[in-house]
């Protein structure tokens, strides 16, 4: 009987607990592209947080949309610890590419990230205007372009002709014509050993494209 008595003892604490969160608790979060406070702000507007607390009525389902709605978040997860507290755990949209038309960033999925205020993700620079249909072809050359540390610091911007993906790499006067979106890898792979092998020399002064749409040879147009 008292064993009985203790367990729902235990178990109202618990309950009165289980939906306390205090605006301090989210200091756990580690957020780039927005402020905490500019969150919390937000879990206020829409009734989330009420008098510094979590509302008890709210939905665990419901907030994870809500902050999957933020443009910024990729996704997210609302869960109860064992302490009994309510815990966020965020994750932000990559940003791979940045697409100076829209003056907006774009992940990997093609998915929208507005600027920020407090942060600016690295990215492969797009200049001019794209389609739906060669925007995620781009996309998967920006973003292996962006997970190799040579690439990434080498090639300033990339752009369309009518046709054809080009790059334009940092502190040179050549553009490498990527020719259409066929062997991402190959094509990438093939200019980075080709310009290892070439830096050295003069070659590059004298260089007006690099082609690498032949598929086992680099193709060099030289100033008139």
């Amino acid at each position: 009987m008292i064993l009985i008595v203790c367990i729902a003892i235990w178990a109202n604490v618990v309950n009165d607990k289980r939906d306390v969160l205090v605006y301090d608790d989210l200091n756990y979060l580690t957020l780039n592209y927005i402020d905490l406070d500019s969150l919390k702000i937000n879990l206020v507007e829409n009734k989330f947080i009420i008098d510094s607390l979590f509302n008890h009525e709210f939905s665990f389902t419901k907030l994870e949309k809500h902050l999957e709605n933020i443009d910024y978040f990729d996704n997210s997860n609302v869960y109860r610890t064992v302490d009994s507290k309510i815990n966020l755990q965020i994750n932000e949209k990559d940003a791979v590419m940045f697409l100076e038309y829209q003056n907006r960033y774009l992940d990997s999925k093609g998915k929208m990230i507005p600027l920020s205020k407090i942060y600016r993700p690295e990215t492969v620079y797009f200049v001019g205007q794209i389609d739906s249909i060669n925007l995620i072809n781009a996309l998967e050359v920006s973003s292996q372009i962006k997970n190799d540390d040579f690439l990434n610091k080498h090639i300033d911007y990339i752009f369309l002709d009518s046709i054809h993906m080009n790059l334009k790499p940092v502190n040179e006067n050549f553009l490498i014509n990527f020719g259409n979106f066929k062997r991402i890898s190959s094509k990438l792979k093939k200019y980075k050993i080709f310009y290892a092998a070439k830096y050295k020399s003069d070659l590059f002064s004298n260089v007006k494209n690099i082609n690498l749409s032949f598929k086992n040879q680099v193709v060099i147009e030289k100033l008139n």
